[in-house]
């Protein structure tokens, strides 16, 4: 009878033990996120509110139950060995094996697949008899959080981020993608958006030749005409060359004199103070004086205080969410696949997006930016139509100039011509 009972108490602890794995895997593989109810999960919130108190009595409690159940196996074998005859030792070493297996399968691993599979069901069960045994354990589990906490900071311990670097983030979003978790756009946008504090304004802005402006002598008839063909919603205002910027025509600002224009009034009174920023500034930081100046258009000087280009907010929102195309945008795409191993690519797309879509891969040290620069770079000088060149297995070809400036470039596989 005795034996029954110690098998009882056995099993009984067995269970308890199950318990507390089984809470300590639900609580802490919960996503926080998940408890929006603050009713239904106002116990399982306020034992999450203090993580090392809560795992502290968890383990206490366990370690408890799994001493006194070493305990009761021993009293089992041994009234087993006496009442049998067989060899205490033997029977000790077979006990052991026997019960470290049960507890193993029974106890840890069982319970604790169990509860992390249906961790929210099972803390929100199990989450007042925890705190039931937290009160119980409460001046043991705050002595041993006392020398935790004293341990710590003897051992002088960093505490550790959960990831060490925005390139461990940047991993996961590829990772996320790769198995399906995150899409391909939302694994770049999440990307973007570390790049986002390190992109200075050069990386994001229309360069010079691509800006369309007016000259300050403009009669507003002709401004007007200029502003239907073009398209674009504000213009740089200059005097006689671009280093000369004087204001900003806001499109909008022309409609009180769409009944009755006046071709002799200048542009300068219905023209707006430029905003100018150097090159070199980030991103970020150009976004929050848009913020704080009202402004969503800033004209890019270089070192030498010359026009280097214009940067918008769209801009600066494209760089993080992708192309914002709208009804009056006409163009075409930066890469345009013309055959098997062949593709017609606009020479201003940055050797970044090239990378991307291409099996291509550019020096990690460079100087340009766009796939332009680069062939500017490689040839030495400014190509003439129909120049080639070859750079890493494929043929660069000069589809189109402008004012020796690239326009289009014929990419293909050497591979395939050589076939």
């Amino acid at each position: 009878m005795t034996t029954l009972i110690e098998v009882g108490i056995f099993i009984l602890l067995l269970m308890l033990s199950a318990f507390f794995s089984g809470a300590e895997a639900a609580f802490f593989s919960l996503k926080q996120s998940r408890l929006t109810d603050s009713r239904q999960h106002e116990r399982i919130l306020k034992l999450l509110s203090e993580p090392r108190r809560l795992l502290i009595t968890i383990l206490t409690g366990n370690t408890i139950v799994n001493t006194s159940m070493a305990f009761f196996a021993a009293l089992i074998t041994a009234d087993i060995a006496r009442k049998s005859g067989t060899n205490i030792a033997l029977l000790l070493l077979l006990e052991s094996i026997v019960v470290s297996i049960t507890i193993l399968l029974v106890s840890e691993i069982t319970p604790k697949i169990l509860a992390i599979r249906n961790s929210e069901q099972f803390s929100n069960r199990v989450a007042a008899p925890v705190r039931i045994v937290s009160i119980i354990l409460y001046p043991v589990a705050s002595l041993l959080y006392s020398l935790t906490h004293v341990v710590s900071k003897l051992m002088r311990w960093k505490k550790e981020e959960l990831f060490d670097s925005e390139e461990e983030l940047k991993t996961l979003a590829d990772l996320g993608a790769d198995r399906g978790t995150l899409k391909h756009h939302e694994s770049e946008m999440i990307k973007s958006v570390f790049d986002y504090g390190e992109t200075a304004v050069r990386k994001i802005m229309v360069p010079r030749t691509d800006i369309v402006a007016i000259e300050k002598g403009t009669s507003l008839n002709e401004a007007l005409k200029l502003i239907r063909e073009s398209r674009f919603s504000k213009f740089p205002v200059y005097d006689e060359t671009l280093d000369r910027i004087e204001g900003i025509l806001y499109a909008k600002d022309m409609l009180p004199y769409l009944d009755g224009l006046e071709n002799g009034k200048d542009l300068s009174a219905v023209s707006r103070e430029p905003f100018f920023v150097p090159e070199s500034k980030q991103i970020d930081d150009l976004l929050r004086d848009f913020q704080q100046r009202r402004q969503t258009i800033a004209i890019v000087v270089d070192e030498y205080g010359g026009t280097a280009g214009l940067a918008t907010l769209e801009d600066i929102v494209e760089e993080v969410v992708g192309e914002i195309q709208d009804e009056f945008d006409r163009e075409a795409p930066l890469v345009t696949k013309t055959g098997t191993h062949q593709w017609l690519v606009a020479a201003r797309i940055p050797v970044n997006d090239l990378e991307d879509v291409m099996p291509l891969s550019f020096p990690e040290e460079r100087e340009y930016d766009t796939l332009g620069g680069f062939l500017l770079d490689h040839f030495g000088d400014i190509p003439s139509a129909k120049s080639a060149t070859e750079y890493n297995g494929f043929r660069f070809e000069i589809r189109t100039l402008a004012e020796n400036r690239i326009v289009e470039v014929l990419i293909s596989r050497i591979e395939e011509e050589d076939d």
